[in-house]
């Protein structure tokens, strides 16, 4: 197992039509199906600390291995 992403796509509330991606990294290690399971619960803590943005879709994915941080 690597290390797993949880993209939001948010839309603003007040400009539905802006939106962005939002990456938020899972702590540790986590499968993909642990992710869908557990999203829920990081979507409503970010939900909560961003009320100007709506969460219109989201997904899981592994980060990139190659990838440079």
């Amino acid at each position: 197992m690597g290390l797993v992403t949880l993209v939001l796509t948010v839309c603003l509330i007040s400009a539905p039509e802006r939106c962005r991606e939002e990456n938020l990294q899972f702590q540790g290690h986590s499968s993909l199906t642990q992710c869908m399971f557990q999203s829920v619960i990081y979507i409503a803590k970010w939900s909560e600390e961003h009320p100007a943005l709506r969460v219109k879709r989201w997904r899981c994915k592994l980060q990139d291995a190659g990838r440079l941080i």
